[in-house]
């Protein structure tokens, strides 16, 4: 993938459409990647994010596992005590 710097683009634009217009397109280029770089790296999830999701899902997994481990207890118990 070949990429072009802004100020490539514009020497090439100036060529073909003329200053003003390079001007105003290449500014609108430089706005917009800015704005979709803004809105890609707010949602980015930080460690902290991570290392809270990480112990909510351990709490969850404890608790699933014990309360199979009695329901198993459970069924044990009702086998062996008919």
């Amino acid at each position: 993938m070949n990429s072009i710097t802004l100020t490539e683009l514009y020497s090439l634009l100036v060529e073909k459409v003329g200053k003003e217009t390079a001007q105003s397109l290449t500014s609108y280029i430089e706005q917009k990647i800015e704005k979709e770089v803004d809105h890609n790296t707010r949602y980015l999830a930080t460690r902290e994010d991570l290392e809270k999701g990480f112990k909510e899902q351990s709490r969850w997994m404890l608790g699933v596992f014990i309360t199979l481990a009695l329901m198993i207890l459970g069924l044990y118990a009702t086998i062996l005590l008919k």
